[in-house]
């Protein structure tokens, strides 16, 4: 009934990690970089190898941080990345979500499934729709909401009517 894909240009609040990401790889790699100066020039200095071994400790513990700093700056890249390869479709059975990359990922609701449709429309017609599939109960015992989500739908407005339609067709 209906296909579209996601607008990359859409989905560009991914860098907003970025206001972290590069201070926080900065940092970071500068006391990563001081660890292991400090360690080295130990080395020279003195004959000593304990002040060797906590700088290489000390080395090695800064590497998570550095990891987690490159990561941040690579995740928007990754979903820039999976959104171009990502189709939306509506079935007359079925809401579906399929992106194709190293391997096929498919999420999909039945229609029989959905409950009350959040529809934002943004500029040119481009939005977002949240399905309520259901609720649950997190480790705390608190309400939590189960959501079927295609964001950066183009001509959000006409699948959103198709939605309707299809849960309340007419008699």
């Amino acid at each position: 009934m209906w296909s579209a894909s996601p607008a990359p240009h859409k989905q560009l609040h991914a860098f907003w990690i970025w206001l972290f990401g590069i201070p926080w790889t900065a940092f970071s790699l500068y006391f990563q970089v001081l660890v292991l100066m400090s360690a080295f020039e130990t080395v020279q200095s003195a004959p000593s190898g304990g002040d060797r071994g906590v700088g290489i400790f000390f080395s090695l513990l800064l590497i998570p941080f550095v990891a987690a700093g490159f990561f941040m700056l690579w995740a928007p890249f990754e979903t820039l990345r999976k959104t171009r390869r990502t189709i939306f479709g509506l079935t007359n059975r079925r809401v579906l979500s399929v992106t194709a990359g190293t391997k096929l990922e498919s999420t999909s609701v039945m229609l029989q499934q959905m409950g009350p449709i959040d529809v934002q429309v943004g500029s040119k017609g481009y939005g977002n729709v949240r399905i309520q599939t259901g609720t649950g109960l997190d480790s705390d015992g608190d309400l939590t909401i189960n959501r079927f989500e295609l964001l950066g739908v183009p001509d959000v407005a006409r699948l959103k009517g198709l939605l309707l339609g299809q849960m309340c067709p007419a008699r």
